[in-house]
């Protein structure tokens, strides 16, 4: 049997259980009221009142007392004080201080409307704080929900919370070690706990329950309803409720910090003492039409409360049953929702269909890059765009935070072309030092080079099925690559002007190239290496080709033209977009082009700095997307049809988001 911790031993009081009364009891300490003076016994008499609540490991009780014992500075702002323990031959008692205003819990369920950013901020600054010096010191309250936290004041006073209920804190001997124990309230219990992720920390799960108390004093809602909706967003990393949060007039900061929190691995979740650090809490908010409070986050707490003669706490009997809950929590195998209830044999379907609808949120513009932004990139999963840049290096950028998740570097000369693989994992760069690179996503490692070709490298993409990569190049060839081996599948050649842009169909059969000087495009088979169509009278110099999602289509721009929309079957121009042309002055720059993926618009960017989005049944411009200060020479669609991603030079060197709905 393992000793007693000595600052456990140093806590006990000394009690005394009167005769003949079953709740007064006296408790006698020692103080030393000055340092010349000798430590002098006191005695406190505290009397049982009533029963106020009750919790998994006990029963909480209020008692009152006369005199006052003080812990730490630090301790006492961030945690509801102790003043110690005691026992009979049955019950174990912890005395500790009473807060009248009861518990965050009660007053949000009180409030009509969730509480102002502002306010938020301000609570969840202390909450963390208080995580903070439990984890330093190598605790993990395992717990934390807003009926653990308690009011010391709130407006029109500054708000002042307190963490308490410490039942099922836990020692963290080895600050490594994986928490698999299912412990907690149902609602604020991280995806590990129910195995839908691998194990982590327990710090990691205080930091989780810390975002589900944030989201629900933002929204007055669960994040989740239920553990089949939490299951369906650590699958897809995308269905987080974003838009709750947003409807609510949630900043964009405050909701990056929410995610943050609540990543679905714990070993990517932040830890209580970088969040403290994390730019929402320094970031000026909007005002609202909510009423807040004067806010005081970062400073000592002053807030002068009128302080009774009689000094209230409260003890915590543990003589209900150790380790019991009062809603058990159900394993993943009795989860009572339909779409987690599958044969042992099979990978668990969920179901998407009652989650939220998804709206990535980041900051219009992602600065990173030392120089212009040559391409950009979705991820199919939605959770990162990429950007290449004439800085040489690729970045991959969080949907969800606007962060960098990696900085890919390998190339020695300027990046003129990225793509994703079909599955999101890889991701794939050309360059002026005439090599394609395939690079893992998640670690930000290079998979492959790949060599072969003669000039620089314009233009790539993956096919469909993920099986091949495509790259043009000023060599005047397009070549088709096996990712597997990495070695050249097919070398696509005729090309007498340089092989600048190309396009793989949805279906992965065909692929579509124009060389600069050539009045046509080619559309090449992948399996033979022919070419199979050719459409003729295509405006001279087109720079960028693109499938429309359904195939029928093709799109092509063209210095100082009309943007074409091709019929695919026939070869004929479908429709002219009129209106958006490249300066001819400009002809070492491209223009670019890319469907919306229901196949309803066409995006379009060029030297004007403007982007351009059409109608692809009617031919007309729909809107003008004006911001950036260069030329814009990459743009793509989110896989949800919600956002543009666009990519301008120096000296702009921006990655924008737009709205492609609001068009801001």
């Amino acid at each position: 049997m393992s000793s007693v911790p000595d600052w456990v031993l140093d806590s006990k009081l000394e009690t005394h259980f009167l005769p003949g009364s079953k709740h007064e009891i006296v408790h006698t300490y020692y103080e030393q009221e000055s340092l010349s003076q000798r430590p002098i016994k006191k005695s406190e008499h505290w009397q049982r009142e009533s029963k106020i609540g009750g919790g998994g490991f006990g029963e909480v009780w209020l008692e009152r007392c006369t005199e006052r014992k003080n812990n730490g500075p630090q301790y006492e702002r961030c945690f509801v004080k102790s003043f110690g323990w005691y026992q009979n031959e049955a019950s174990l008692f912890i005395t500790m201080e009473y807060l009248e205003l009861g518990d965050l819990h009660d007053y949000l369920l009180n409030k009509d409307q969730p509480l102002p950013e502002l306010e938020a901020r301000c609570i969840m600054f202390q909450i963390l704080e208080g995580l903070d010096f439990m984890h330093d010191n190598g605790f993990a309250h395992r717990d934390l929900k807003p009926r653990n936290i308690l009011l010391r004041s709130c407006p029109p006073d500054d708000w002042w919370v307190k963490i308490a209920d410490l039942g099922i804190t836990k020692r963290i001997e080895d600050r490594l070690a994986k928490s698999t124990t299912l412990k907690g309230t149902p609602g604020y219990i991280a995806p590990e706990l129910y195995e839908f992720t691998q194990g982590g920390t327990a710090y990691a799960l205080d930091i989780w329950a810390a975002g589900e108390v944030m989201f629900r004093i933002l929204t007055k809602q669960p994040a989740f309803k239920h553990p089949g909706l939490l299951a369906s967003y650590v699958q897809t990393r995308i269905l987080f409720p974003v838009n709750t949060l947003l409807t609510d007039r949630v900043s964009q900061h405050g909701v990056a910090f929410v995610i943050c929190l609540m990543e679905p691995s714990p070993g990517d979740r932040m830890s209580a003492k970088d969040a403290l650090q994390h730019r929402w809490f320094a970031q000026p908010l909007p005002s609202n039409n909510h009423n807040s409070a004067t806010l005081v986050c970062q400073e000592e707490h002053t807030t002068s409360l009128v302080d009774s003669m009689t000094q209230v706490s409260v003890s915590w009997s543990t003589n209900k049953s150790l380790g019991a809950f009062e809603n058990p929590i159900p394993r993943p195998t009795e989860l009572g929702t339909s779409s987690l209830h599958t044969p042992s044999n099979e990978t668990p379907k969920f179901q998407h269909e009652s989650a939220t609808p998804v709206r990535m949120v980041l900051p219009s513009t992602l600065e990173g890059h030392s120089k212009g932004v040559t391409s950009v990139a979705f991820s199919p999963d939605g959770r990162l765009v990429a950007s290449g840049s004439k800085d040489m290096t690729v970045k991959l950028w969080n949907t969800t935070t606007g962060g960098i998740h990696k900085t890919l570097q390998g190339h020695w000369s300027q990046v003129t072309c990225v793509a994703f693989s079909p599955d999101s994992r890889f991701v794939v760069s050309g360059s002026y030092d005439a090599t394609v690179k395939l690079w893992n996503s998640a670690t930000g490692n290079t998979d492959k080079t790949l060599k072969g070709h003669s000039g620089f490298v314009a233009s790539v993409a993956f096919s469909p099925d993920g099986t091949l990569v495509a790259s043009g190049s000023s060599d005047h060839t397009v070549k088709l690559w096996n990712t597997s081996t990495g070695k050249i599948y097919k070398t696509l050649e005729g090309h007498t002007g340089s092989g600048l842009s190309m396009a793989f169909s949805p279906d992965g059969k065909l692929v579509a190239s124009r060389g600069a000087g050539f009045h046509t495009i080619n559309l090449w088979n992948t399996t033979t290496g022919m070419i199979y169509k050719t459409f003729g009278s295509a405006p001279p110099s087109v720079s960028n080709v693109a499938f429309s999602p359904d195939g029928k289509l093709l799109a092509s721009v063209s210095r100082g033209h009309p943007v074409s929309l091709w019929n695919v079957m026939t070869g004929t121009i479908h429709k002219r977009l009129e209106g958006h042309l490249l300066a001819e002055n400009h002809s070492d720059l491209m223009a670019s082009v890319t469907f919306s993926p229901d196949g309803k618009l066409v995006a379009t960017g060029c030297a004007n700095k403007r982007i351009k989005l059409w109608n692809t049944t009617t031919g007309d411009m729909h809107k003008t997307l004006e911001g950036h200060t260069d030329w814009v020479h990459s743009m793509v669609f989110s896989p949800d049809g919600r956002l543009v991603a666009s990519g301008s030079g120096a000296p702009d060197e921006t990655l924008w988001l737009w709205d492609a709905g609001s068009y801001n």
